[in-house]
């Protein structure tokens, strides 16, 4: 019996870059892995979505500042247009605006280009396997950027989104009663529980374990236990996984 294509077929990998040495040196790192396949290249946002289009990538790298379409706006229409590509941010910039910008534009994952190429090899199979990706060095960031752009009293007032309730209901104060949620509906958020929701919303926020507790007026158990069932429902593998894709997906603001 022939093999599945899961099994045999390379990921395959679209190079976005406005310099055609770093798209080179890109292309020959990936060509080095016969799991990998390079597709194709662009030189722009515009270029990225139309090769995006034709060559039907499973990983887009995507550099962020280039000209006529920028790695954030290319990101977005990818969304739209090719929702079966997956963006890798392929950046220098480690501020924070850039970091969230492309999170909530909706990428998977970030690499910085003075990284070892075995990270960017790692981001690309992990992204590909439908994990999210973001390197140590840009932890610090992506939290501080989240606690900056929190509201003021986030700490007491947390959003928890739902298909079924989309202006997100509040997540009260320690000690208050916690408001009724709907469980949100299969195909909208992964099957998580209104309480794995606002579990879920306080951790982007950059809460611990034993803030949430107190904010939710639960034990640091329980939480731990809605901690574990979030990242099994979502397969992800950390607290920061899970931050990044409540950011990208649109549950915190």
């Amino acid at each position: 019996m022939p093999e599945s294509s899961s099994e045999s077929s390379p990921i395959r990998v679209l190079i976005v870059d406005d310099h055609a040495m770093v798209r080179a040196g890109l292309r020959r790192i990936l060509e080095l892995e016969p799991d990998l396949q390079v597709v194709g290249e662009a030189s722009d946002g515009v270029e990225a979505v139309e090769k995006s289009q034709a060559t039907q990538p499973q990983v887009v790298l995507m550099d962020i500042t280039m000209p006529r379409l920028n790695g954030v706006e290319a990101t977005r229409v990818l969304r739209t247009k090719v929702p079966s590509a997956r963006v890798v941010a392929l950046t220098i910039h480690t501020d924070d605006q850039y970091v969230v910008a492309m999170a909530r534009a909706g990428a998977w994952g970030y690499v910085l280009k003075d990284e070892a190429p075995a990270d960017l090899i790692d981001a690309v199979r992990r992204v590909a396997a439908g994990q999210v990706y973001i390197p140590p060095s840009l932890v610090g960031s992506l939290v501080k950027a989240m606690r900056d752009q929190a509201p003021a009293d986030a700490a007491r007032e947390v959003a928890a989104a739902t298909l079924s309730a989309p202006e997100r209901p509040r997540v009260p104060a320690a000690g208050a009663a916690a408001p009724a949620v709907a469980p949100s509906p299969t195909g909208a958020w992964p099957h998580l529980t209104s309480r794995e929701l606002e579990v879920l919303a306080l951790i982007a926020y950059g809460r611990t374990n034993r803030q949430i507790a107190q904010t939710l007026v639960v034990s640091e158990k329980t939480v731990k236990n809605h901690v574990t069932s979030i990242l099994r429902k979502l397969r992800l593998n950390d607290r920061t996984q899970a931050a990044v894709w409540a950011i990208r997906s649109g549950l915190v603001p």
